[in-house]
């Protein structure tokens, strides 16, 4: 069941066409990454789904309902981190989410929760204007998941953090998708390290939807990279046994699991390899590496007006 539609998305600001047609859908329980430069039209797009922006035409609908006509319920069952969120710098971290709690009508145990779920404890009392860019962000996903969102829609969640605060980030995100069991839409423009996060993508560019899916589907329709996960007894040694294959490119060992990466088009003999192999539990897709699929999909495109 898809639980956001959009289908033909025009928005024009005066002359300019920042959306121009744009179709998607995102499935429910899926994790997005809505991909593209800079100026491809993410952040327009989210606005767009939350009811901050007045469709130029096409249809748009959230948990089955119009955002623009309908915002005000639609905002009060999606979280959303905004990309330049701004914050009052004078109160605490705490205050700042009991009064958001205030306003919408939750109580003190949906802040401790939200606490509690995005590591803020050692920074809640100090003030807005004293937390490290990370810990700002880790308040945007505090302030996103109070009320126990069916949707979060995350607009560059790692925009402007150094590496160790985006891995923690990114760490958080998967945690939150997990343990919330929410849809997640991630926008980004910084591509591979969504891969841990995403099962689906939908790629941007000059205000076009390029092409949309799971990360397999998407994979088998440009020929990209493919991702398997194995399962196996003896780890080492299907590792060793992949490594002289021409067909796989990088392989990985993690605990009783084998990550292997594989060159497009050879997805199925490498798994029929793998099945013929003793100590052989599973054999999973863990879809397509992001990067590689964006090269294939993306560019060469128009990246449009900033927006």
């Amino acid at each position: 069941m898809a639980v956001i539609e959009v289908e033909g998305l025009v928005k024009r600001f005066g002359r300019v066409t920042a959306l121009r047609g744009v179709s998607f859908e995102v499935r429910a329980g899926s994790a997005m990454g809505l991909l593209g430069p800079n100026g491809a039209g993410k952040t327009t797009t989210l606005k767009v789904l939350v009811g901050l922006l007045r469709p130029t035409s096409g249809s748009v609908r959230v948990l089955g309902l119009d955002p623009w006509r309908r915002g005000g319920e639609v905002r009060s069952r999606v979280g959303v981190l905004h990309e330049r969120p701004s914050y009052p710098g004078r109160v605490t971290a705490l205050r700042l989410l009991e009064y958001a709690a205030r306003v919408r009508g939750l109580g003190p145990g949906d802040v401790r929760r939200a606490v509690r779920l995005t590591g803020l404890a050692p920074v809640a009392d100090r003030r807005v204007s004293a937390l490290s860019r990370g810990y700002l962000q880790r308040l945007g996903l505090a302030l996103a998941v109070m009320g126990d969102p069916e949707v979060l829609l995350l607009d560059e969640p790692t925009a402007n953090l150094d590496p160790a605060a985006r891995s923690e980030v990114l760490s958080l995100i998967s945690t939150l998708k997990r343990e919330l069991d929410v849809t997640l839409v991630v926008s980004s423009h910084i591509i591979p390290e969504l891969e841990e996060v995403c099962d689906s993508a939908a790629f941007i560019s000059g205000g076009r939807i390029l092409d949309y899916g799971a990360l397999e589907e998407l994979a088998r329709r440009h020929a990209s990279e493919a991702r398997l996960v194995v399962e196996a007894d003896r780890p080492r040694e299907v590792a060793s046994t992949l490594i002289g294959v021409e067909l796989v490119r990088a392989v990985e060992v993690d605990g009783r699991e084998v990550r292997v990466r594989v060159a497009p088009g050879g997805a199925e003999a490498v798994e029929a390899l793998l099945s013929g192999l003793p100590g052989v539990r599973s054999v999973r897709h863990a879809g397509a590496g992001l990067m590689d699929l964006y090269g294939r999909v993306v560019a060469g495109e128009d990246p449009g007006e900033d927006f």
